[in-house]
């Protein structure tokens, strides 16, 4: 049964690189710029209301280029044009693949549409209804725009905003600069849906299962069901498709007596994020969530085991200060070289930011989710419950304003280069290793008075390892100099 299970195993992956290499290389040729389209169209979204114009995700059903149905891409129509969920149109017009990236770092409109499988875009000013088509994923769009509609109904804008995201995966309407605040105080994490957000759902469901059920197995599988129904209510994205996987292989392995492997389980969810939608391999945010995630189980146990050890700390509320200071510090030991690749900055106001949201964020969701169940089936039980989340909901920003102002909160660095980033990355792994397979012996040597007995036996490994430690000193060159350039780009080619 097991070699089966490892073959069929292997003929999947094999299957899914085969039909990862291919997509890849004829992501860009299945529409040439500025060609004509005429199709027919299914939406799968929902209206996007800009300045001039409304957006649609559709889905190409039939086409009069080649090789493009079930294809995606994005429709703008008029203002007056409304459309919804399930209509199948008739569009005709210019396509175009978005606008490329013109600056070093720059922001590229083609490479953020492929990490969502979007082919590129077309203006059709009045596109024909020609019917419209029911489905799961029809029924469930619905209910999201009903669960907008009681938000809408029970908060103010920015709570609205914020809830949105949270809650349901859709952070775009919130103001630019309470995202700034979020990310300057390295509390991103909470706006986008991810392994917290997903682990307080399943407490929340399993705390309601345990008083209905008894049967564990029938427990799980409904959880399966429920991690199914939430993540397609939540938009999909990876960090939240990786936390959803990842619990359900947790559950299934449960339900069949085997013994889960964390690093099994990452890497097969990590290979089935590729085979949905390769260009997953470009999105920022499954690196963090997956670097986040490795660096919590490697770091975690290992310094708050050596740091309670070493300074002898008793205290149970120490020890539950410390387990929270070392998951967020664990997480950025993985992530740092990814943030200042990224995004040019590195912050260390983390251990302030996430030490005062620890105990905030988990009523924060909870209360959410019960205002928007219970003010769907009773809106005045709703707004009761949504005073309380108001509340801490102006907490929590104001803590991110507060955090974002520390000094500290935002250091500019300069990009590093590609090696720079590999050397950090094999200095980690051999600590790591070193960790590992000399465990004991290196607790003994930190906490005890083995140093000269450690050199005598380890001086090859420590010749090696200082040798790469130094080489690290080149990192000193990530910080900016004296020269700054500054220049807009305002679009004129």
């Amino acid at each position: 049964m097991n070699k089966i299970f490892k073959i069929m195993l292997i003929i999947i992956i094999g299957w899914g690189l085969y039909f990862d290499i291919a997509l890849t290389f004829s992501f860009d040729k299945r529409y040439s710029e500025k060609a004509d389209l005429v199709a027919v169209a299914e939406v799968v979204s929902y209206k996007i209301e800009k300045e001039k114009s409304n957006s649609y995700i559709v889905k190409i059903l039939e086409s009069n280029l080649e090789k493009t149905q079930k294809t995606k891409m994005i429709v703008y129509t008029d203002k007056s044009c409304n459309l919804i969920y399930g209509d199948i149109i008739q569009i005709s017009g210019t396509f175009s693949k978005g606008a490329k990236r013109r600056n070093y770092k720059g922001f590229s409109y083609r490479d953020y549409l492929k990490q969502s499988k979007i082919y590129g875009s077309v203006y059709v000013k009045n596109p024909q209804v020609l019917g419209h088509k029911k489905g799961v994923f029809e029924k469930i769009f619905t209910l999201k725009i009903k669960l907008y509609e009681v938000l809408d109904s029970l908060y103010k804008e920015n709570e609205n905003a914020f809830l949105k995201g949270i809650l349901l995966g859709d952070s775009s309407d919130l103001e630019d600069e309470i995202k700034d605040n979020f990310k300057h105080s390295s509390m991103s994490h909470v706006l986008a849906i991810s392994g917290m957000h997903v682990s307080y759902v399943m407490i929340g469901v399993q705390l309601i299962l345990d008083k209905v059920l008894n049967s564990r197995k029938l427990k799980n599988y409904m959880m399966i069901g429920i991690l199914g129904f939430f993540v397609m209510v939540t938009g999909m994205a990876p960090s939240c498709l990786r936390a959803c996987i990842m619990s359900v292989m947790l559950l299934l392995s449960q339900n069949f007596y085997r013994k889960n492997n964390f690093y099994v389980t990452i890497l097969f969810t990590f290979l089935l994020l590729l085979l949905i939608n390769p260009y997953n391999i470009f999105s920022v945010g499954m690196w963090l969530s997956f670097g986040g995630t490795l660096g919590i189980v490697l770091f975690h146990k290992f310094l708050k085991r050596f740091i309670e050890c070493k300074f002898k700390i008793k205290s149970k509320f120490l020890k539950s200060f410390l387990g929270v200071f070392l998951v967020s510090f664990s997480a950025q030991i993985l992530i740092l070289p990814i943030m200042i690749y990224c995004f040019n900055t590195i912050s260390f106001t983390f251990f302030v930011s996430n030490l005062l949201i620890y105990f905030l964020v988990g009523p924060l969701l909870a209360l959410g989710y019960m205002s928007l169940i219970l003010g769907a089936i009773l809106l005045p039980i709703g707004k009761f419950l949504a005073i309380f989340e108001q509340f801490l909901i102006l907490i929590l920003f104001k803590i991110a304003q507060i955090c974002s102002m520390l000094p500290f909160s935002k250091i500019y660095v300069a990009t590093p280069d590609f090696w720079q980033i590999i050397l950090y990355y094999i200095v980690l792994t051999a600590l790591i290793y070193l960790f590992q397979t000399r465990k004991i012996k290196f607790l003994k040597f930190i906490l005890g008075n083995g140093y000269k007995n450690f050199c005598r036996i380890y001086w090859k490994k420590i010749l090696i390892y200082s040798s790469v430690i130094i080489l690290c000193f080149q990192l000193i060159s990530l910080f900016p100099k004296n020269l700054r350039i500054y220049f807009v780009d305002v679009g004129q080619r």
